[in-house]
């Protein structure tokens, strides 16, 4: 149809029926045919044609082009129509905002937006506050979102269900759980655009329980299967296979519909729950594969050890599969750095901006320096933080002293903690760390200064702790829908409680001998 309608403009512009002639309607619908087929040639032509035509004054084609510069990319442009109109009602506005909405251009979307309200004669409608909302939210402009919900409530927008879940959305986007719940539980109308909105937020702000807590209620009402994706990422953010490998059935269930964002999902929750056979029958099984889904993989791979096969799998990407992209490599050069493949750590580190134009990040650095740290190539880590942008990162020089503590080298233990203690003058392991090496090797004086120095700059050591989850059989509990299994878990747990207690006692009265015969020493 878009087609057809821009033909028969076309005819009438070239004169093959020169008893017609378009007027604005015409030549605005075939404005946005171009914007529905991303035409902007086309779309610039007919620009031409409306000026040329004495339509530069109509407020519905001027509105088009607004419309037709956002769908193709042409913000700027948008602007330009936008501001040679003499009178620009709500409808200008409207598409002006949405346009720059479309294009991730959020300041200026919520700039024009003040300047609508403070124009006389023009109100902002549903549209105009679902896309000012969506730009408050991309943009973490909360308290912004809280007035601009204050507005649509006061003009009586609050059953509009765009807005609701536009509104829903913002408060998501920005971490304010609670006033989304609080539009979510007074939808009139809820549709999935508001229920994947809220999974989403609890599953960005890690509340991952209340995600599927909340999935479980939504299921009993009316199944919703977009939001099986995010649901799948909170099971992986919990380590919780089981309720993943339920919803897992689920979609096989579904015969014929398969969707890459689940499929992803799975192969990352399988991943990340160690089951990475499960994980990688699904990556095989997958029909569509994306940037995400070989990511997930690779990433897979190298976080349970296999090495090899995520290095393989990265080489078969690069053959078959989409371009790596910055991930990809934190993936490839994590699995590099755990099985210390040096050279093709270096090849790999070296081909993201030589053959993929991709600057390395900070997480990048941190595979490169673990991996000559493991091999005993401190200099060469140094060396490569010192050439690196984030060379006053102390996360980089950690690892490297850490290692130097391990491989008892006092000459790197004594430049990277002098730099560490520039860096961060508190940071306790940059004084305990070295003052162990000077222990390893003999050198008692230089320790005993260390330990004097961290006295002087009241530098307090922080004491290791590790945790057990004591309510684990709670948490089971709500991740189980059918409700087997409580009990055995819940008598489990209580059998474990005082056996670890029974142990941290143990380790409590091993500490106190043990600090007993360092302060003889």
């Amino acid at each position: 149809m878009p087609r057809r309608a821009l033909a028969s403009l076309r005819d009438m512009l070239a004169g093959a029926d020169d008893d017609v002639s378009p007027n604005a309607h015409a030549l605005s619908a075939a404005v946005k045919a171009c914007a529905v087929l991303r035409d902007r040639n086309a779309g610039a032509c007919l620009h031409g044609s409306v000026l040329v035509r004495g339509f530069g004054d109509d407020s519905v084609v001027l509105s088009s082009l607004v419309d037709m510069y956002g769908h193709v990319a042409a913000p700027g442009d948008a602007r330009k129509v936008f501001e040679e109109m003499r009178a620009p009602d709500g409808i200008c506005y409207t598409s002006l905002i949405s346009a720059f909405v479309r294009n991730d251009w959020f300041e200026e979307a919520v700039r024009w937006f003040r300047s609508m309200l403070m124009m006389n004669g023009v109100r902002p409608d549903g549209c105009t506050f679902g896309s000012m909302m969506t730009a408050l939210g991309n943009s973490k402009r909360g308290s912004q979102g809280r007035q601009a919900h204050a507005q649509v409530v006061t003009r009586g927008l609050c059953g509009n269900v765009i807005v609701e879940s536009s509104t829903l959305d913002m408060y998501a986007k920005c971490g304010l759980m609670v006033e989304a719940r609080k539009v979510f539980d007074r939808m009139q109308v809820r549709n999935e655009v508001s229920r994947c909105a809220l999974l989403g937020g609890y599953c960005q702000n890690g509340e991952y329980e209340k995600v599927i807590a909340l999935f479980k209620e939504m299921d009993k009402e009316d199944g919703d299967w977009y939001s099986l994706g995010t649901v799948l990422r909170a099971c992986a953010g919990l380590s919780s296979v089981k309720p993943g490998k339920e919803i897992h059935c689920r979609f096989l269930r579904m015969a014929g519909w398969r969707d890459v964002v689940v499929e992803s999902a799975l192969v990352d929750l399988y991943a990340k729950c160690g089951a990475v056979d499960y994980a990688y029958s699904v990556f095989e099984a997958s029909t569509v594969r994306n940037t995400i889904t070989w990511n997930a993989m690779i990433g897979g791979f190298a976080q349970n050890g296999h090495g090899e096969r995520a290095i393989n799998l990265f080489n078969r990407m690069v053959r078959e599969g989409p371009r790596p992209d910055y991930i990809s490599f934190i993936g490839v050069l994590f699995a590099c750095s755990h099985t210390g493949m040096v050279e093709q750590g270096r090849n790999y580190f070296n081909s993201m901006c030589k053959d993929y134009g991709i600057a390395p990040g900070i997480e990048h650095y941190n595979c490169m320096v673990d991996l000559f740290s493991r091999v005993e190539l401190l200099e060469e880590a140094e060396d490569l933080i010192n050439k690196s942008p984030f060379r006053n990162d102390s996360s980089l020089w950690a690892d490297i002293l850490g290692a130097s503590a391990t491989h008892s080298n006092p000459d790197v233990a004594e430049r990277v903690s002098k730099k560490m203690m520039e860096l961060e003058p508190q940071y306790h392991l940059s004084y305990i760390l070295l003052e162990n090496v000077y222990r390893t090797v003999g050198r008692w004086e230089d320790a005993l200064e260390i330990r004097r120095l961290m006295e002087s700059r009241k530098v307090k050591k922080e004491p290791g702790m590790s945790w057990v989850d004591a309510n684990r059989s709670k948490l089971h509990d709500d991740l189980n829908y059918h409700g087997d299994g409580t009990v055995r878990q819940a008598v489990h747990n209580y059998w474990l409680l005082p056996r670890a207690r029974h142990e941290e006692s143990i380790c409590q009265n091993w500490m106190k001998r043990s600090q007993t015969v360092v302060q003889g020493l």
